[in-house]
């Protein structure tokens, strides 16, 4: 059992607004928590990973697999392996989990 183990590490910068912050990291499964205040977006992009997004709070535009749609609080996206993907606009102060099977290597913690 693993209590909390990541809560020291500082808050890693994914460009120039959005924020992630560790939360488990195992080879199996990766989960974060991101940031991103009004106005914030990302580059499309895909990784062999599943992902799914669980918004906490907070509201934008989201794209996936070629397709737009609005989330908000309490909403899921599943994101399939290579599947392109990004939030393309953030409507308001924005925070998400995303959990990603395989586990992120290219996340890993340092030891």
């Amino acid at each position: 059992m693993q209590y909390n183990p990541y809560k020291n590490l500082p808050l890693y910068k994914m460009g120039p607004v959005v924020g992630r912050e560790l939360l488990a990291y195992d080879e199996d499964y990766t989960v974060n928590r991101l940031f991103a205040p009004k106005g914030g977006n990302g580059p499309i992009h895909k990784h062999p990973h599943k992902q799914v997004v669980y918004v906490l709070k907070g509201s934008g535009l989201f794209t996936c697999g070629g397709k737009d749609f609005d989330v908000k609080a309490g909403d899921v996206v599943q994101i399939e392996s290579n599947e392109e993907h990004t939030f393309k606009d953030i409507y308001e102060d924005t925070e998400w989990l995303e959990i990603f099977t395989p586990g992120r290597e290219d996340f890993k913690p340092e030891q």
